[in-house]
């Protein structure tokens, strides 16, 4: 059973209460982030879908979770997805739905890209691993573009800048997860910036 797409001015409204829950402006909140105040009316007024990277990092100065600033209030101790249940989220160039619950240690995403779109570059705390369920993608980490197709699985640092473009004529579909707590330094191989990944012992 397909997924069903629903209200695609949710984001925006959902980004405005939280706002005004903290007193915020415009201006307060483009201090925060990477936007202008004219990018944030847009979004919260749905007449511009915010990108991935855009919404990790505007739930990151909410100092919420990713399913949180996504998704409907939790109503019991545990959050289920059933295939057929689930709410995508229009975003710039293509559909976020998000697999996990509000608990803060990892954010579980089906990211799914219209043909030839892009989701923007984005960089963020923790780590990141991403299998490819559909299609085929450029995802580039750093300076390195990997091109990559339905079975492989990319594991990376998250602070290190990193962007997919989706390469072929249909919609490409990929599982991210995230974790986001903060870990002691270990230097990512080749670039000579700390990943925040723990040391591994054993």
């Amino acid at each position: 059973m397909s997924e069903r797409v629903i209200d695609a001015g949710w984001i925006g409204r959902r980004i405005a209460e939280l706002r005004g829950e903290r007193g915020w402006t415009l201006a307060n909140l483009a201090g925060r982030v990477d936007l202008s105040t004219t990018q944030l009316s847009r979004i919260e007024s749905a007449a511009r879908q915010p990108s991935l990277g855009t919404l990790i990092e505007l739930a990151r100065a909410f100092g919420v979770t990713l399913s949180e600033l996504v998704e409907d209030e939790p109503t019991t101790a545990y959050h289920l997805a059933r295939s057929g249940e689930r709410v995508s989220r229009q975003i710039a160039g293509g559909q976020l739905s998000t697999l996990s619950g509000y608990f803060p240690g990892l954010e579980a995403l089906l990211l799914t890209l219209d043909p030839h779109s892009s989701a923007p570059e984005a960089r963020h705390a923790g780590e990141e691993w991403l299998y490819v369920l559909a299609g085929t993608v450029d995802f580039t980490v750093h300076t390195d573009t990997v091109p990559l197709s339905r079975g492989d699985a990319l594991h990376f640092p998250a602070r290190l800048p990193h962007s997919i473009r989706n390469t072929g004529g249909e919609p490409a579909e990929m599982l991210l997860v995230c974790t986001h707590t903060p870990t002691a330094s270990l230097q990512a191989p080749g670039t000579g910036e700390t990943n925040g990944i723990a040391s591994y012992s054993g």
